[in-house]
């Protein structure tokens, strides 16, 4: 038993050097650690909110290759932060995150062993590692595109927030009072006032603090604090954050800097060479946890030598009829857009399902099949993943039932997957971008340009404000008018497909998602597509069953419901919890179900 009163008999010990990181969870918080046995251990403290989405892969990366070099780390979650308890709305201690590094870094001390700690932080994170610095814990400190004033920081997330607002339905002032929202994402008051106390303006760094600070281009924060650690005597190196914009631009279009990891690994190398611990590493570490009452939840590995990263969510002490499991939208981790993934996962746990979040292969803390390609989506070998998947879940909870859950291009691979597994009892799709995907199409060009109707091309096309755009050159008018005429393409070839046949894309197409639609309904499983207002994905919708939705009547089995309100990410809270009642009630009419309406 530990502390909060429940069996965590699954502590075991935690040795030697692995290639994979090792969930654990300490304090309420949760963590991967990274094995080796060198005597300088490394903290890793993470950015924040969309820049955290971002920055999954990377981080794992950092730490893959870190503990391969010879230095044990760890990585976690602040407190209401991705996978560590908590709800961010809620936290009302003004110290909370600070504290949680100290927690942190005597979790390291504990495992590690070492005989000196270098701690790395990004963002909001490089603040906190910089505040901290000032105790004398640490021997160095690697700081990437810090965030050296709280205060400024706040502002540019409010002023993001305002910017993305067309996209993400929300308003920085959306979150709790006196706290703030950014794509979602929620800092409590509390948190907004600790963020506000970082100045690494007014810290005193121990003069031999080894530091290296990795500069954003031209960016005025990072030249001032540099030459601000130069005034104070701090001997700093100075290193390019290269890739920097491609890394943090968006999630599912985020390209890890492999460069600069490298650089980053060499320079611990140089600075702390990995001399090897003469003494035997056995901590022992747990990766479960009790994030409320009656809920259990333990961070795992799973799969082919346990290639798969996920949170699996379990009532306490009721028998399980129903399993979820989450996959992943684009390459948000399993913690989901907003970090709702989480929260649908714990409140499902609460009513009596277990859940599964996981990272498919190649996504967030999860490797890659041997030999895979490193774009991941809409690619058939996904179905690989949800297997997986579906044998831990059901050999686990021993569930009657499996539910798939997916949004965006999570939701195209759950209708693929519940076709294809006859283990698989229903399918939940959230504003799905495809519902077939066409082989000769390319991922990369399609994730990037999303082909709007030509409803949308011909009302933009007498607007004054495009007309503008267009003579300004905002708008670069033979890539529009290329759009324009793929719209117009797919129009023709969707009216001439009778008349064509095989020789017409959508129907070739057709006949494909026909084939599956009617495998489902013969196996009764129940889809429900659940779309948000002017949501992109209901062109596809429209493609294949008609503006009037008439193609979806031979399909019982089928039901739509529409999102008013609402984002394709569903970012504002009250469009997910009005989802969450959707996805409740639909697990609930199941046969066998034991979740209450």
């Amino acid at each position: 038993m530990n502390q909060q009163g429940f069996d965590t008999s699954t502590a075991s010990p935690i040795a030697g050097t692995s290639p994979l990181a090792v969930p654990i969870a300490f304090d309420g918080l949760a963590g991967c650690f990274h094995p080796a046995s060198g005597s300088t251990a490394i903290l890793i403290l993470s950015p924040w909110g969309y820049e955290e989405l971002c920055s999954r892969k990377s981080y794992r990366i950092l730490g893959e290759k870190l503990a391969a070099a010879g230095y044990p780390c760890l990585r976690f979650d602040y407190p209401a932060t991705a996978n560590s308890h908590g709800d961010s709305a809620d936290l009302d201690d003004k110290s909370a995150w600070r504290n949680s590094v100290t927690l942190a870094l005597a979790e390291l001390r504990r495992l590690a062993q070492p005989d000196r700690v270098v701690v790395i932080g990004q963002g909001i994170g490089a603040g906190l590692a910089a505040t901290l610095a000032e105790s004398g814990e640490f021997a160095g400190q690697i700081l990437l595109a810090p965030v050296a004033q709280g205060r400024a920081y706040l502002r540019e997330l409010a002023a993001w927030t305002a910017m993305t607002q067309p996209t993400f339905l929300i308003s920085a002032s959306d979150g709790p009072k006196g706290g703030l929202m950014a794509g979602g994402f929620v800092l409590s008051a509390a948190t907004a006032d600790e963020i506000k106390s970082i100045n690494l303006f007014k810290t005193e760094l121990p003069s031999g603090l080894k530091t290296l600070l990795v500069e954003r281009k031209d960016h005025p924060g990072d030249l001032k604090l540099a030459d601000h650690f130069a005034e104070t005597g701090l001997t700093v190196e100075r290193l390019p954050f290269e890739g920097y914009a491609d890394y943090v631009s968006d999630p599912t279009l985020s390209v890890p800097p492999l460069q600069t990891l490298e650089r980053i690994v060499a320079w611990v190398k140089s600075n702390f060479p990995a001399e090897q611990l003469q003494k035997s590493l056995a901590a022992e570490a747990t990766a479960v946890s009790k994030p409320l009452p009656d809920v259990v939840e333990e961070a795992l590995r799973f799969g082919p030598d346990d290639m798969f990263f996920g949170v699996l969510v379990t009532p306490l002490g009721k028998e399980v009829k129903t399993a979820v499991v989450i996959l992943n939208s684009g390459y948000d981790h399993s913690i989901g857009w907003a970090r709702m993934s989480v929260g649908f996962a714990r409140s499902l746990a609460e009513n009596g399902c277990a859940v599964l979040r996981m990272d498919l292969a190649g996504i967030g803390e999860s490797g890659y099949w041997p030999n895979q390609p490193s774009q991941v989506l809409y690619s058939d070998k996904q179905r690989d993943d949800v297997r997986a998947a579906v044998d831990f879940v059901k050999n686990r909870t021993g569930a009657d039932n499996i539910v798939l859950f997916g949004r965006c291009s999570g939701a195209y691979l759950a209708l693929l997957a519940a076709s294809d597994d006859e283990r698989v009892d229903a399918a939940f799709l959230v504003n799905p971008r495809k519902l077939v995907w066409d082989p000769d199409e390319d991922v990369d060009k399609a994730i990037r340009e999303p082909i709007q109707t030509l409803s949308s091309y011909g009302r933009k096309a007498v607007d004054l404000n495009t007309f503008k755009r267009v003579v300004s050159g905002d708008i670069n008018l033979v890539s529009a008018m290329k759009k324009v005429l793929r719209a117009s393409k797919l129009k023709a070839d969707r009216k001439l497909a009778p008349v064509l046949g095989n020789l017409s894309r959508h129907h070739r197409l057709f006949k494909v998602l026909s084939s599956r639609l009617k495998h489902l309904r013969q196996r009764g499983v129940p889809i429900c597509l659940v779309y948000s207002d002017n949501d992109r994905g209901l062109l596809e919708l429209h493609n294949w069953f008609g503006p009037d939705r008439r193609g979806v009547k031979p399909y019982p089995n089928i039901r739509i419901e529409d999102l008013p309100d609402a984002d394709h990410n569903l970012t504002p809270v009250d469009a997910r919890q009005r989802m969450f009642a959707i996805l409740k009630a639909f697990i609930a009419d199941l046969p066998g179900s034991k979740l209450p309406r």
